[in-house]
């Protein structure tokens, strides 16, 4: 399963009354815009959240995987059958934007710093976005969660015209895709590094954490699963890469933060120390050190 947000505006009514989600094979120019070409992705349950001037109005449930209409004609377009479920009080996005915010990615994001959205149809929604949504939903619908805490199995079963089976059904496959993916990943990097810190060689496994270079938010599925996009580390120097403060060049040299040099001693680094960096790592390394990493 994956989500989306979707960025209906004037074509949310008409959309919802028939049911689907569509999007044209081309513009005026004859172009495809990433945020129409994406459609092609959507996969029978798949989620989506529905924005609308400012708010998330409706959550949905994919029926269909999406499919060409009309193709080879000036209306070519992709068509996905949607259900919706409208929510009893729109979410406003501007008001929750920094809780948002780090689970943003840095491309394609489906809102702006302030909380507008982006213009555009389909923006991906990543696992950890997805449930920072049903969090806010939640405890905008309930004052007494405690409902999500019966039968589990019993409403799980019902047909997605349930707000609670809906959120409690979304819920599990985000956790689960999260817990299996990240799974994958530490096992690939822990043999990788052969179960020892890159940096310090610590090998005890309680202290050692898998990191990404390229956060889950940024990453697609191959990259969160891809042994090349991230290191081991034991929890001091983990806890420092995930905060830019050190970085690896392709070659894997570590670059130190301005910010951490008088204390890299005390976290046994040294400029121009360097790890066993291959050549699949050179890519997720720059793309660490020019996004995440604080200067030279």
């Amino acid at each position: 399963m994956n989500s989306y947000i979707v960025m209906q505006g004037e074509t949310y009514k008409e959309e919802k009354l028939i049911g689907i989600l569509r999007a044209p094979m081309k513009d005026k120019s004859g172009a495809t815009p990433h945020s129409w070409e994406r459609m092609k992705l959507l996969q029978k349950g798949d989620r989506t959240f529905h924005y609308v001037k400012g708010d998330l109005v409706a959550v949905g449930t994919i029926q269909e995987d999406a499919r060409e209409a009309a193709v080879n004609t000036a209306k070519a377009e992709w068509v996905a059958p949607c259900e919706y479920l409208e929510l009893d009080e729109p979410l406003e996005i501007a008001y929750h934007i920094k809780e948002l915010a780090e689970h943003l990615p840095i491309k394609y994001a489906a809102f702006q710093p302030d909380g507008n959205g982006n213009s555009g149809y389909l923006y991906p929604c990543n696992e950890e976005l997805a449930l920072k949504f049903l969090a806010l939903l939640a405890a905008s619908k309930w004052q007494q969660i405690e409902q999500l805490e019966f039968s589990y199995d019993a409403v799980r079963t019902e047909k997605y015209n349930s707000w609670t089976a809906w959120m409690m059904d979304t819920e599990f496959l985000a956790r689960r895709k999260l817990s299996n993916f990240e799974q994958l990943f530490t096992e690939r990097q822990t043999q990788r590094w052969n179960g020892s810190c890159a940096i310090c060689g610590k090998n005890n496994k309680a202290l050692l954490k898998a990191v990404y270079s390229k956060p889950w938010k940024d990453s697609v599925d191959t990259e969160r699963i891809d042994g090349a996009n991230g290191v081991l580390l034991c929890a001091n120097h983990a806890a420092l890469y995930e905060s830019g403060q050190i970085a690896f060049t392709g070659a894997g040299t570590l670059r130190i933060s301005p910010t951490l040099n008088e204390q890299a001693v005390n976290y046994e680094l040294k400029k121009n120390m360097r790890i066993a960096a291959e050549e699949e790592n050179i890519e997720y390394f720059r793309w660490h050190r020019r996004t995440q990493f604080k200067g030279e």
